[in-house]
């Protein structure tokens, strides 16, 4: 890890850095989560990378913290996050929001001029270019728990019930649905999207609600890099009971893409 690396947004999902340069897998969280989602990711070899969570304000550790309401802000603070690790190759993985924070994470750092990442892996959410044209209003506290308890994530739900811990839940949800439902992609004047040198893994659940027989054709059209997709049983919280097939697979794609990149 270099002196750079700004340990306030990023997590190893082990509680330390490993020594060298080798890859990481920065692992971006769905609406409400944090970095402790990805617990455990470390004991996967996960074809060598290293997992690295996204440590965004208003939730864990950060909660005193005011949750970032705008994508330019959010995106600005991760892609600054990494200039530690400028020397290491990057691989990016973002379940739910975290997908679309994932992608336009991928456009910043092409932006910057900086190395494509070698893999991204979107799951469980449409391609950019599918979100609503309209913008929703705010959620109520009812509509809320409403939209927890029907994405078949019952920790979080099982949370809700209790009255403490109900505002450590709603408070970064309630963000970041306000910042997922304000997002809308970028498009140049002929309303395209420059395509990502990246190549894609789409992932979904098969009951997931939140995704259609679209999203992978939606996801292959932003990258010239090529595209693969795997559904997994479960809905939009597949990752959790298919955890070791999701990152012995995943971890398969990793290497095949460090490969790739050092031909």
């Amino acid at each position: 890890m270099s002196e750079a690396t700004d340990t306030r947004w990023l997590r190893p999902c082990a509680g330390h850095w490993r020594e060298g340069t080798g890859p990481v897998l920065l692992c971006l969280p769905y609406a409400g989560g944090g970095a402790l989602s990805y617990a455990g990711w470390e004991q996967y070899p996960l074809g060598g990378f290293e997992p690295v969570a996204v440590r965004l304000p208003g939730r864990e550790d950060r909660f005193e913290e005011e949750p970032v309401t705008d994508w330019t802000e959010l995106i600005t603070s991760i892609a600054d996050s990494l200039d530690g690790l400028a020397d290491r190759p990057l691989a990016v993985f973002g379940h739910s929001m975290g997908a679309l924070t994932g992608y336009e994470l991928l456009r910043e750092l092409q932006r910057r001029g900086r190395p494509a990442p070698v893999l991204f892996a979107a799951s469980a959410h449409r391609a950019p270019q599918e979100m609503p044209a309209e913008v929703r209003p705010p959620r109520s506290t009812a509509e809320l728990l409403d939209f927890v308890r029907g994405l078949d994530n019952a920790a979080t739900a099982e949370l809700l019930e209790d009255p403490e811990w109900r505002e450590w839940v709603l408070r970064p949800l309630d963000a970041d649905l306000r910042l997922h439902d304000a997002y809308r992609p970028y498009a140049d004047r002929a309303g395209r999207q420059p395509p990502s040198a990246t190549p894609f893994v789409v992932l979904a659940g098969e009951a997931d609600p939140t995704v259609s027989a679209r999203t992978h054709a939606g996801w292959a059209a932003l990258t010239r890099g090529g595209s693969t997709r795997r559904d997994y049983p479960g809905g939009h919280f597949y990752l959790r009971e298919q955890r070791d097939r999701l990152l012995t697979e995943l971890g398969r794609d990793l290497r095949d893409a460090i490969r790739g990149a050092n031909r």
